[in-house]
């Protein structure tokens, strides 16, 4: 059975993009990006970055230091995590309505870095979101985000997922040779200034955002998505009923731009023996409906590289191993890990286990406290998320409310 469900569902539940909205949102958002300007023309460069839970974490160099920006499709402009800087221009007078993972709502300001250079490309006048509420639970992966709006300026990238490297071109048939025969998606660019792609299911032909910057996320399908989907369709909801491999009370816990929430709800556990993101095959997905947006994750690069065509508006896939990718998730989803209260003496984590899951048959249970993970303290929420997992057999040390201690043992898998 596979376990490193664990860790990527705790990373993924707690990064989130941002979407503008509006016709001001749009046209502030158009006129920032056109402010943009690089230093160079018919050019490809390859810079070696690092690759976490399939997203892409790019060096870059800011100010003279050298900060990790993570590469983001999911957010239609860039994200500074921390405080306003004081060398940061404000693009307008104006300020934009963000709406964050959360749908909670706040006016913020558009910004410019006068100069980030990126390898030997410069780029400046690159527009940016103060998102300084993000920071605490990014724990310094990355200090902030590379936004889709430079496909815009007409460069293509390739995020070498299996080498950990980033090719980036203004040459429109660079990759084209290497394209050739591969698995392919179109992408849309609608109100959100963010790449939309169709997913095939054997439920139904959906259009979703290709979030590159939900780490080790697969798909999220909303269970209210489905809801309007098939209200009016029984065979519909047949099927669907056929797919559901278990409907229990899940947590959805997200951290979006205005701080972190936390809702209980009924959600499905689905099984898609088959699918396609475009005409790339996707087999044995499982997927848990406790999300909030529709959207595909980053999770597919761990077993494909990418290849960004901005001329063509397509994403490219190269498979790592064969023309397809098996994922075999079975236990996404099955524990949900929630900060306590201030004051809680008992943990800091207090856990949400999915009933007939194999960590609630090894003894763990709802209300549980996360205390100790592979022999270390968890006591503070960055202590958690920068351990290193790799290799590791999963120990987890629970606290029970009464006080009583019990040691868990999960096995950990590749996926």
């Amino acid at each position: 059975m596979q376990y490193q469900w664990f860790m990527n569902y705790v990373i993924a539940i707690l990064l989130a993009a941002f979407s503008l909205s509006s016709a001001m949102a749009a046209d502030l958002f158009k006129l920032s990006t056109e402010a943009i300007s690089l230093s160079k023309k018919d050019f490809a460069d390859t810079i070696k970055v690092r690759v976490i839970g399939g997203a892409v974490i790019v060096p870059v160099e800011i100010e003279g230091q050298t900060l990790n920006m993570l590469f983001d499709t999911g957010t239609p402009i860039g994200i500074w995590m921390g405080q306003k800087e004081a060398w940061m221009k404000q693009v307008t007078a104006d300020s934009v309505l963000i709406h964050d993972a959360n749908y909670r709502s706040h006016n913020r300001a558009i910004y410019q870095i006068p100069s980030v250079r990126i390898g030997n490309l410069r780029i400046e006048n690159y527009p940016v979101i103060v998102g300084d509420a993000m920071s605490e639970f990014v724990c310094n992966k990355f200090d902030g985000a590379i936004g889709f709006n430079l496909t815009g300026k007409g460069l293509s990238f390739k995020l070498d997922t299996k080498d950990s490297l980033l090719i980036i071109t203004d040459r429109k048939n660079f990759f084209a040779k290497e394209e050739k025969g591969l698995p392919s998606a179109k992408y849309n660019m609608k109100k959100s200034y963010c790449p939309e792609i169709l997913i095939d299911t054997p439920l139904v032909l959906m259009e979703t955002i290709f979030d590159t910057g939900a780490i080790n996320i697969w798909l999220d399908l909303p269970e209210d998505a489905l809801d309007f989907w098939f209200k009016n369709s029984p065979k519909k909801r047949m099927m669907l009923d056929d797919m559901t491999i278990q409907t229990d009370t899940l947590v959805k816990v997200a951290a979006g731009f205005y701080g972190l929430s936390v809702d209980t709800v009924v959600g499905r556990l689905l099984h898609f023996k088959s699918m396609k993101i475009g005409n790339l095959p996707v087999n044995d997905l499982y997927a848990s409906t406790n999300c909030r947006s529709m959207r595909w994750g980053s999770a597919v690069l761990k077993h494909a590289s990418l290849i960004i065509d901005a001329p063509r508006k397509r994403f490219v896939f190269q498979p790592h191993e064969g023309q397809g990718i098996s994922v075999g998730n079975r236990e996404t989803g099955s524990l949900s890990l929630i900060p306590t209260e201030k004051g809680d003496t008992l943990g800091f984590f207090k856990i949400f286990v999915r009933k007939e899951s194999k960590a609630y048959q090894k003894g763990i249970r709802t209300s549980d406290y996360l205390i100790e993970a592979n022999g270390i303290p968890v006591k503070d929420f960055c202590t958690f998320m920068l351990m290193d997992w790799k290799g590791k057999e999963l120990q987890l040390k629970c606290r029970t409310s009464d006080g009583r201690v019990k040691e868990v043992s999960l096995e950990r898998s590749n996926r």
